[in-house]
């Protein structure tokens, strides 16, 4: 276990716990969930996933990259790319095919959200769980049995990405009251792309790499969707 990795990481994830906290607080009543059993839960999964990571990352055989150029290079580059791939197939498959009210209920969602607790807990701590604490899980796995640096790191890519979008899929009743298998189907294709690039970033760049792919995702959509929001609501 590297303890030092586990105290730098949990701090960074102090922000996300803070915003979701404070925007599920507001936008989430549930009586059977008080606000402080939220906070706990929050902060006990990024202290789970920050102290996996510490404990499986020195055990992989991937370098976890320092330098600010890789991390910019595969953070910023994979993170735009990434973004506006994601935002092509958005605004050209699925919204075209949803109804007013569907799209309303959407976008009103995202809004209500928060763009602090987009970016501070999805693009960190959710990077924590995904790829910190669980794609080095499956990478040290897969090299334990002797599947080969480069096989491992793109079984446990995949096998990471695929279970960010499974954790998605029961949230969708919260963005919207009737969901189609439309939406399902966007789900899982728009959160496996983003564990694709995030994870690539991870490989090469590191966990802030990973990071800023996954800020991005939300810093370069969010314009866009405050825009919409105002248009819908304006007819």
């Amino acid at each position: 276990m590297n303890w030092t990795y586990l105290v730098i990481v949990f701090i960074i994830c102090i922000p996300g716990i803070y915003f979701m906290y404070h925007s599920e607080k507001i936008h989430i009543k549930e009586d059977d969930v008080t606000d402080g059993q939220r906070l706990i839960a929050h902060g006990l999964t990024a202290l789970i996933f920050s102290a996996m990571g510490a404990y499986f990352v020195p055990k992989i055989h991937v370098v976890q990259q320092i330098e600010i150029s890789q991390i910019l290079l595969y953070g910023v580059g994979l993170g735009v790319i990434c973004s506006l791939s994601h935002l092509l197939f958005y605004y050209l498959y699925l919204v075209p095919r949803l109804t007013k009210t569907d799209y309303m209920e959407i976008e009103t969602h995202y809004v209500n959200t928060g763009i602090l607790s987009r970016v501070f807990y999805g693009g960190v701590i959710e990077e924590v769980m995904f790829r910190w604490g669980l794609l080095s899980l499956f990478i040290w796995l897969f090299q334990l049995m002797n599947m080969g640096d480069r096989v491992s790191t793109l079984f446990a890519i995949f096998i990471s990405s695929v279970l960010f979008a499974a954790v998605h899929l029961p949230s969708i009743k919260l963005v919207i009251s009737q969901p189609k298998p439309l939406l399902y189907v966007y789900t899982i294709i728009a959160n496996i792309w983003v564990g694709f690039f995030a994870g690539l970033a991870f490989i090469q760049g590191g966990l802030l790499a990973a990071i800023f792919v996954h800020m991005l995702f939300h810093l370069i959509w969010w314009p866009i969707q405050n825009r919409e929001y105002v248009k819908l609501h304006s007819k």
